[in-house]
């Protein structure tokens, strides 16, 4: 199994305990993984698109738990060997809006954010579930060779967010705009296990050191 797959099933396994814990990580998935569709007459539908089955589930726990219907649905990407990817759809009535605006994924408009206020990630922990939002939302590890984390936003600005959030959790990132989007990223051992670690994937920095020993 690729490491991006084994990361990700190993985050999606976590279950926050706490609301701001739960929050963070709904608002991570929403800015690295999410688009607002405007309907008309000031409605809008909200859409996650992932990679995996296992994130699609906890996505779709996460929100039933925060009391907002989604429905899962899945497409074959047209490149990359005609993945299979996961959406899950929102639709946009008061709760879900509602809550959206409490992640910070939406303004008190309806309109997208390019992250959220601090008070969403006040906390440490909540620091760390939004690191794992983001890397369950849109993030890759690759390796031995060439070692690469990287968790893709929409905007330069996104990236920034996260690169400030793992800095508060003693992980430094690098920034890069790649014009159609932008990345947090991290290059070397030390800080790719110190974001996986933050993010609370002890499996995979060991699956990550075995594969770097063998190679």
């Amino acid at each position: 199994m690729a490491l991006s797959d084994e990361l990700r099933n190993e985050l999606a396994a976590i279950v926050p305990t706490r609301d701001c814990d739960r929050l963070a990580e709904l608002s991570a998935l929403f800015h690295t993984a999410g688009s607002v569709h405007l309907r008309g007459r000031g409605e809008i539908a909200v859409h996650l698109d992932l990679a995996g089955p296992a994130v699609a589930r906890r996505a779709f726990a996460l929100l039933r738990e925060l009391g907002v219907h989604s429905e899962i649905r899945t497409y074959r990407q047209r490149a990359f060997a005609k993945a299979t990817r996961y959406q899950l759809h929102v639709a946009g009535d008061e709760a879900a809006t509602g809550l959206l605006r409490e992640a910070g994924v939406l303004d008190q408009r309806s309109r997208p954010l390019e992250h959220p206020p601090k008070r969403v990630v006040a906390r440490s922990c909540c620091r760390r579930a939004y690191l794992r939002g983001a890397l369950l939302g849109a993030g890759s590890l690759s390796g031995p060779g060439s070692p690469h984390l990287e968790m893709r936003t929409a905007s330069v600005e996104g990236a920034g967010f996260l690169r400030g959030i793992a800095a508060a959790e003693g992980v430094a990132l690098n920034v890069v705009d790649r014009r159609r989007h932008a990345a947090a990223y991290a290059k070397g051992a030390e800080a790719i296990e110190g974001t996986l670690l933050a993010a609370g994937a002890g499996d995979a920095v060991l699956a990550f050191e075995e594969r770097s020993v063998v190679a």
